[in-house]
């Protein structure tokens, strides 16, 4: 839990808050977070003791994600949008598996303490934890370089989707454009603001209620945050089938950047399978929630075929 014996953090010299122990940083910053959700998602026993106690009659989603800074994200990113994406991206994986998230663990790793800096990443918890309704329960928190763990818990809305469950002849489709990710980045590292193209890679969105809509029809499913490329190949592996991919069907947020669009990932859209006679089905269920499904290729034969306007692409690393 949030509460372990731990050596005192190491302070800024013009901290104006006084606080020497875990403890109290706990109490003041991790506390409290969604707090009232617990009861409604099963949750029986939430900080201050040893454990969590969970009511689960069924079977439980565990995801855990690690994000270390300069690696997984910019040091510079605002300690709002760290908090949130942190969590969002082990979301995502719930989402994947057409889950519903129900409470999240969190392990800080920080060199000091920073009143500012914790007050805002307070902020991003809150703001997931409501749009979730998902409560905070446990963790950890220790002095380090900067990192953070969360683990997220779920439950199944109905079947579980699982990558390896792919069947010849089934439909590839992605529930949105790839890319935003890269672009956000790219942006953010240029301008260092929040704005429209910048958000998606600060803030990003995992697609909970998009993976319950699917999760009936869909055979198989996996989120692209490695991107599109790379995960596509994750499912082909575990379902032992392959997979005709044609790029041109593939929604870009930015042509100019197409390659790049492809591979960066970190845009946490839920590429899935879907077998021929359930396809018109899940797109009258999701054009009803105005929401796409954009049929991008077909499972089949034992590798992964790339394919454009102009043909078989032979040589990936050339692609342009």
């Amino acid at each position: 839990m949030l509460a372990a014996a731990w050596v005192q953090l190491a302070y800024l010299k013009d901290t104006q808050v006084n606080i020497s122990s875990e403890f109290s940083i706990i109490k003041k910053y991790l506390s409290g977070i969604g707090t009232s959700y617990l009861t409604a998602n099963g949750i029986n026993l939430a900080g201050g003791d040893d454990c969590a106690v969970i009511a689960a009659n069924s079977k439980l989603l565990i995801s855990t994600d690690t994000a270390v800074a300069g690696v997984h994200f910019l040091k510079s990113m605002p300690a709002e949008s760290i908090a949130y994406r942190s969590v969002a991206t082990a979301l995502s994986d719930i989402a994947a598996m057409g889950g519903n998230p129900v409470a999240f663990n969190l392990s800080l790793v920080m060199p000091y303490f920073n009143p500012g800096w914790m007050k805002a990443f307070r902020k991003g918890l809150q703001r997931i934890s409501k749009e979730f309704k998902l409560p905070l329960i446990g963790g950890d928190l220790a002095k380090g370089p900067l990192q953070i763990s969360v683990t997220v818990l779920g439950k199944p809305e109905k079947k579980i989707l699982l990558r390896s469950s792919a069947q010849s002849g089934d439909i590839l489709c992605l529930s949105s454009a790839v890319g935003s990710g890269y672009i956000g980045f790219k942006e953010y590292k240029r301008s260092g603001k929040l704005n429209n193209k910048t958000r998606p890679y600060l803030f990003p969105s995992a697609q909970i209620d998009y993976g319950r809509m699917i999760a009936s029809f869909a055979s198989s499913a996996i989120d692209i945050s490695d991107g599109i490329i790379q995960d596509l190949s994750h499912l082909i592996s575990s379902s032992g089938v392959g997979c005709n991919l044609d790029l041109e069907q593939v929604p870009l947020a930015d042509k100019q950047y197409a390659k790049q669009c492809l591979e960066f990932g970190d845009d946490y859209q839920l590429l899935f399978t879907v077998p021929p006679k359930k396809l018109s089905a899940l797109q009258v269920k999701l054009n009803s929630c105005k929401k796409k499904c954009h049929t991008i290729g077909v499972m089949g034969g034992k590798k992964l075929i790339l394919t454009n306007n102009k043909g078989l692409i032979k040589n990936w690393d050339h692609f342009r």
